[in-house]
């Protein structure tokens, strides 16, 4: 039976930055929204058929990782011209992650803001406590499987630096209003791909052709990928993935 929709609306489900997320977290679904870029990485990874994204404690901690993991890909900071840092085979770009043969292969990263989230809720230790990975791209996806699931929902706003961040809100804004039953219409979702662009200021899609991408193309495709990435244990796996199969041989 499909659930109806919660009368728990956006007020009530929102973190509006990771630093609040209770040491204590009551049981639900978290989804850890970090738009520029963890999120959009995690999806694309997993959409390109990485097997799943652990998610480290600390950045660092992927070498160790690849050490248990020969065939791991891992991800790391940037350069200053936007290539992986020393040791690492990406960093935090939807788009950069395209060079990748991840196909059947894990992938290990962490970020500042969305990895420190899904680490935090991780610690908790509570197996009530299930964490998913949302961003503008698979809003409506996630708030389908969301609303099935028919649990009380925590939509955590990873903020950067600290800071409430616009992208975040909108990625967790579309999640909510998928998850009941609300889709947006076509002219607010002109303005939230606008509210996108801008959020991190007008020059930043200009600083360098792969951030450019990872905005236009990734952050502001709303609703282009199914990609359910969902916690369990110390890593992210699609659970959309038998989903779109079984569709597929309906």
């Amino acid at each position: 039976m499909t659930a109806k929709p919660s009368s728990n609306r956006l007020d009530d489900r929102l973190v509006p930055r990771c630093e609040e997320i209770p040491d204590d977290p009551p049981p639900g679904d978290y989804v850890v929204v970090d738009t520029l870029h963890f999120s959009n990485t995690v999806i694309e990874l997993l959409a390109r058929g990485a097997s799943h994204v652990h998610v480290t404690d600390e950045r660092g901690e992927e070498f160790a990782y690849r050490e248990r993991h020969p065939d791991a890909v891992i991800g790391g900071a940037s350069t200053e011209d936007y290539r992986p840092a020393e040791g690492y085979d990406f960093f935090n770009s939807p788009s950069y992650v395209q060079r990748l043969d991840v196909a059947g292969r894990p992938a290990s990263m962490t970020s500042s803001n969305g990895g420190r989230a899904v680490a935090r809720l991780r610690a908790a230790g509570d197996e009530d406590v299930i964490v998913y990975v949302g961003s503008p791209m698979n809003a409506a996806a996630l708030g389908r499987h969301l609303r099935e699931r028919d649990r009380d929902v925590h939509l955590v706003s990873s903020g950067s630096k600290g800071e409430v961040a616009p992208e975040d809100h909108v990625g967790a804004t579309l999640v909510s209003r998928y998850l009941d039953g609300l889709p947006p219409a076509e002219t607010e979702l002109a303005l939230f791909r606008r509210e996108l662009r801008r959020a991190k200021g007008l020059e930043y899609v200009e600083r360098h052709e792969l951030r450019r991408r990872d905005v236009l193309e990734y952050a502001m495709n709303l609703n282009s990928r199914e990609v359910l990435p969902r916690l369990e244990g110390e890593a992210l796996y699609d659970v959309g993935r038998g989903d779109r199969a079984a569709a597929a041989s309906d």
